[in-house]
């Protein structure tokens, strides 16, 4: 909004920092020895962007990792958010630490289920995942071999063949 010059506006900037950033930019001025009076706007926006941004976006990014559940979630969604998340912790380096992160995100059932039959990767675990949920989206849908007997009132038992009429008998 006003015609400040570049040194100004960084001095007007780094002047208004506040909690961790402040700390952050202290800590930046003294391990580069940056002099706030020689420095101009651009080059504190650079600085900035590089150093306080990148982290706090790896860092946001690294808590969405450790906070995701599959919730309402298909296995497909669950697996491709948990692994575009798995990029910003690289630190996790371990197989068995990545499958048990990736079971730890999972409805209890779920977690039940795969922990019982042990994978040992995080490529076995999403597999059985998969298994499992196809297996509960089965137990939902409608089974269209049955009908209703007319002679137990309402109670449904399996279709044999074409249904005959007791005239015919």
């Amino acid at each position: 909004m006003h015609d400040y010059s570049e040194n100004t506006k960084a001095k007007i900037t780094t002047f208004s920092l506040k909690g961790k950033v402040d700390i952050w930019w202290e800590d930046v001025k003294n391990f580069k020895g940056i002099h706030e009076e020689d420095l101009t706007w651009h080059a504190f926006e650079r600085i900035f962007k590089k150093n306080y941004m990148l982290k706090r976006y790896y860092d946001d990014r690294a808590k969405e990792f450790y906070e995701l559940q599959m919730g309402s979630m298909t296995d497909d969604e669950y697996t491709s958010i948990f692994l575009e998340l798995l990029r910003y912790v690289p630190y996790l380096k371990e197989e068995k630490e990545k499958f048990q992160r990736f079971i730890s995100g999972l409805p209890v059932a779920y977690k039940d289920w795969i922990e019982f039959n042990e994978p040992i990767s995080l490529e076995e675990a999403s597999q059985k995942l998969k298994h499992c949920y196809e297996q509960s989206k089965r137990k939902v849908q409608p089974k269209h071999d049955l009908k209703i007997n007319e002679k137990t009132k309402g109670k449904w038992t399996p279709k044999r063949g074409r249904p005959q009429d007791v005239s015919e008998k």
